[in-house]
Formats: structure tokens, C-alpha cells, sequence
């Protein structure tokens, strides 16, 4: 199997482990074992170390795989590309400072549950639904600027470029299952909330 392959499957073997523990088959599973309070206040902050355990992983084991060069950008053209990678990175971190960094790491539900108070939220999703800072603008301004970071790159490989059509595969998969839970959660506000906001791409309103 050449290495290109290895890299998409490699991830897609990632995503699949990511998705699936947060089905509701494995959510009630997790709170049987753990527990309905321990299960809120700890899910989401294990939920993100897993996740990120996993990906450097992934990432260790997909760097040591032979590779070849496919294309690779230059002088202002590299820089440019370098530019619109770190502004993509800087608004997923300001999509996560509208949704609050702790209860995006789930630290939020962590200190609750060792405080003895309910947690905010479900243990997955938070309490309150976020609409403004990028969210006004698009469902998952997250996931579009994942889009931005994985294809402005100055240096192309085939690996890369597997992992690249993997991760945006995912990206849209992840939205579609994510809006799942979202209206199995906020209900009729999420709903309305869909219709009126475009997913990925802004849809800029004439005067």
C-alpha cells in the first residue's frame, strides 16, 4: 500500500475513533461506567486530551512514512500562503474565545463537578448556545477556517495532500454529525438558527 494511502486511511481510522465516541451509543456507555455527574464534569476535558494524544500520534507515525515532493511555492507566493495559514489559525482561536477557552476545553465542567455544582452543560455541549463573534456570520467558522489552514501551503506532498483530502472530508462530515447533536440539544433555537445562517461561506448581504 503506498504511504499516501496509509496517511488517508491513517486519519480516516482517527476520525472514525473521534466521531464514534461521540455517538449516543457511547456517551451512555461512558456515563453507565462513570456515572451521570462524573460523566459531565470529566467527558469533555478526556474527550480533548484524547484527541489531541491521538492526532500527535498520527502525526509522528505519518512523518516517519516515505514521502515525495509534489510542488512547492516560493518567495512572496510561499509568504503570502504562510500569512493566510497563521490568519486561519488566529480565528480559530478567536472562534474559541467566543465560545469561552475553558468551556471549550471542558474546564468549566471539571471545576463544577469537583465543586460538588451541577456542570454547565451536558458534558458535550455547553449550556448556552453561542450566535455572535464569527458564529454570526457562519455555522462553523471553525471548520471553514480548517478549510483556509490545510490547503494555503507553500509545499505540497502526496502525503500531505492525502492528509489534506482526509481532513477536509472529515471537516464536512464532522458539521453534518455536529448539527445532529446541536438540534438533539438546543432544539427549535438551533433549527431556526441553521436556516438563517449559510454553513461555511458568508453570504454577504447588499445594502
Amino acid at each position: 500500500m503506498p504511504p499516501w494511502m496509509q496517511v488517508f486511511l491513517g486519519f480516516a481510522a482517527y476520525a472514525a475513533v473521534h466521531s464514534a465516541l461521540l455517538t449516543r451509543g457511547a456517551r451512555r456507555a461512558l456515563e453507565a461506567v462513570l456515572g451521570a455527574r462524573a460523566f459531565q464534569g470529566l467527558f469533555r476535558v478526556l474527550f480533548n486530551v484524547q484527541a489531541v494524544a491521538l492526532l500527535a500520534a498520527f502525526a509522528a507515525w505519518a512523518v516517519s512514512l516515505p514521502d515525495r515532493e509534489l510542488l512547492r511555492v516560493g518567495g512572496a507566493g510561499a509568504a503570502l500562503l504562510w500569512g493566510v495559514r497563521l490568519a486561519a489559525l488566529g480565528f480559530i482561536a478567536r472562534c474559541a474565545s467566543s465560545l469561552g477557552v475553558s468551556g471549550f476545553l471542558g474546564l468549566d465542567d471539571l471545576r463544577a463537578w469537583r465543586a460538588g455544582r451541577p456542570p454547565p452543560g451536558d458534558g458535550v455541549e455547553s449550556g448556552t448556545l453561542v450566535l455572535d463573534g464569527p458564529y454570526r456570520w457562519v455555522r462553523h467558522p471553525m471548520y471553514a477556517a480548517g478549510f483556509v489552514a490545510l490547503w494555503a501551503a507553500p509545499r505540497w506532498t502526496a502525503n500531505g495532500l492525502a492528509f489534506a483530502v482526509a481532513a477536509s472530508l472529515y471537516l464536512w462530515i464532522g458539521s453534518l454529525h455536529e448539527e445532529r447533536r446541536l438540534v438533539s440539544y438546543y432544539g427549535e433555537g438551533y433549527r431556526r438558527y441553521a436556516r438563517e445562517t449559510p454553513r461555511f461561506v458568508p453570504r454577504w448581504k447588499g445594502r
